[in-house]
């Protein structure tokens, strides 16, 4: 049986920037915290584009923008409510 290996993050920036690069996130308490945690599927690709990141790549500001709004909405929705989205 394969298990599927999550990464996760407390970082909007970098999720705002993965998920905008097209990889899809779930956003759940983290344990024993009020703060959200931003989970994606690990892939090959995924690494890539952290790597990207961490080295300064840009994705449009704009797009950037809405997508950290939305998932800050978001966020707290799952954070007030203590569920996963």
């Amino acid at each position: 049986m394969t298990s599927t290996r999550v990464f996760r993050t407390e970082s909007i920036d970098l999720a705002a920037f993965l998920t905008s690069a097209g990889h899809e996130l779930t956003i759940c308490c983290a344990p024993d915290s009020r703060r959200a945690l931003f989970q994606f599927v690990e892939t090959e690709a995924l690494h890539q584009a952290i790597v990207s990141f961490e080295s300064g790549a840009q994705q449009p500001a704009k797009r950037l923008l809405n997508i950290r709004s939305r998932l800050y909405r978001e966020a707290s929705q799952v954070v007030r409510g203590g569920a996963c989205l």
